[in-house]
């Protein structure tokens, strides 16, 4: 008996298989002798599928963010870069004075009004990335006066991006996958 195996791709598939068929025949048609039984050959062809996906990269899916695990993040916009269509805030945290950083990651701390220098900017060469969600709230407060309300408007993700100092500083809101839902900057008088 002879078995004969192939391994081939699904596109050479149809041509693997007639030319196996061809051999089963002109093997079983080879000379012999007529005294007893030919020998049965079988043909068994293996198709494989070979998956080739693109290389990893963050345009396959949704940008990953550094910030997985937060629920807000303190700190300034260094630019806004695009991965696959989604907008990427690299963003430079910032720390608060007597707040620890869990509970800022936890729970946020107040944005409004104030005159006193409560955030400070303890290493601004480590930045993360942050995708930021479609429909994302950008809330812009402006202080006029410390005894008044902060003139409050919607605003954009492209804005907060150019706010200078000292209005740059923002609280992010942070969905489950660290991605901004909301953005409220400072507002210091």
């Amino acid at each position: 008996m002879t078995i004969i195996a192939f391994r081939l791709s699904t596109h050479r598939s149809t041509a693997a298989l007639g030319l196996s068929l061809t051999v089963a025949l002109l093997s079983g048609c080879a000379g012999g002798s007529s005294t007893g039984q030919d020998p049965a050959a079988i043909v068994t062809s293996t198709s494989a599928v070979t998956a080739s996906s693109a290389p990893r990269t963050s345009k396959a899916g949704a940008p990953k963010s550094d910030d997985v695990g937060r629920k807000f993040d303190l700190g300034t916009i260094v630019k806004v870069v695009q991965d696959g269509g989604v907008p990427v805030m690299i963003f430079d945290r910032w720390t608060v004075r007597g707040v620890k950083d869990s509970i800022l990651a936890a729970n946020g701390v107040p944005m409004g009004i104030h005159s006193d220098a409560r955030y400070e900017n303890q290493n601004s060469r480590t930045t993360f990335r942050i995708p930021v969600v479609e429909g994302a709230i950008f809330n812009y407060s402006h202080c006029v006066a410390i005894n008044q309300p902060a003139q409050q408007r919607s605003s954009t993700l492209e804005e907060f991006a150019r706010l200078k100092s000292p209005e740059d500083v923002i609280l992010l809101t942070l969905d489950p996958k660290g991605q901004v839902t909301k953005a409220q900057n400072d507002a210091p008088c």
